[in-house]
């Protein structure tokens, strides 16, 4: 079997674990947020409540997502991406909470200006999920429900997206590893079938050997043998493989020149 049909099997392989891969890396990451400390603020830390919505400098709003988003976009954790949502939540609402849920049942990640019981009767609830799969709720109180919205879907796709880089980086890993492999495993298997040539050629014509060594001559008494062991070899082994290194060379040095590779030079 050539070795782009191996790589291509391979490959194959890596391509049928591909759904089991990204369940699995979805499945660590609600599990990571489940078990990470969840980070509640009193309602004392918060701002006051206002009586009514405040009022807003054309563009503020606009100016303050794109700044989470931006936020959300760096964080370099899923803890990050849920505290950026529960801040700029709570910044265009009375206040928010992030409320994820943990072993069937749910739990405040993060509460900013706002208590249990969340129900607040102008309160937003807005899922949270991972490809498919819920790990929690955006509660926002009053507010923009507009803006809520936006942050909740973007830190759902953000979410998500550092799930899939952590899959590809795992496939990348696996394909790495795979090709890696193979490549050794061809070129063991180009040194082998190189020692048995030239194997061959010392059992059968030892007494040359002996007196080329001596005489300095291994390529003229043993020209036609080296000749015809060079072309099994290259008939056996993949032209990208004899690309990589020349083991039979190396073999002829090793076994019939005893390591002085002047000993197989030609003669005038």
């Amino acid at each position: 079997m050539s070795f782009d049909e191996d790589l291509k099997r391979a490959f194959d392989a890596l391509s049928d674990r591909l759904h089991a891969e990204v369940q699995h890396q979805i499945d660590a990451t609600v599990a990571e947020l489940r078990a990470a400390t969840p980070v509640v603020e009193p309602v004392s830390l918060a701002r006051p409540e206002p009586p009514g919505p405040e009022p807003t400098a054309p563009g503020e709003d606009l100016t303050s997502l794109v700044s989470a988003i931006r936020t959300m976009n760096e964080a370099r954790s899923l803890t990050d991406v849920l505290d950026t949502l529960a801040t700029a939540a709570a910044q265009h609402a009375r206040g928010a909470a992030v409320i994820l849920r943990r072993r069937g049942r749910h739990e405040t990640w993060r509460a900013i200006g706002v208590d249990e019981p969340f129900d607040a009767p102008d309160a937003t609830w807005l899922p949270l999920s991972i490809s498919g799969e819920p790990i929690g709720d955006l509660y926002a109180e009053g507010g923009s429900p507009d803006a809520i919205e936006i942050l909740a879907r973007h830190a759902a796709r953000t979410l998500e997206a550092m799930t899939a880089f952590k899959t590809a980086r795992e496939l990348a890993r696996q394909a790495d590893a795979a090709t890696e492999a193979h490549l050794n495993e061809e070129d063991a298997s180009a040194q082998r079938y190189a020692k048995l040539l030239v194997s061959e050629i010392k059992l059968y014509h030892e007494s040359d050997v002996v007196a080329g060594r001596r005489e300095r001559d291994l390529t003229s008494r043993l020209g036609g043998e080296i000749a015809r062991a060079r072309v099994l070899y290259d008939q056996r082994v993949p032209p990208h493989v004899r690309q990589r290194a020349d083991y039979f060379h190396d073999e002829l040095v090793r076994t019939l020149a005893n390591g002085d590779s002047t000993l197989l030079e030609f003669q005038a």
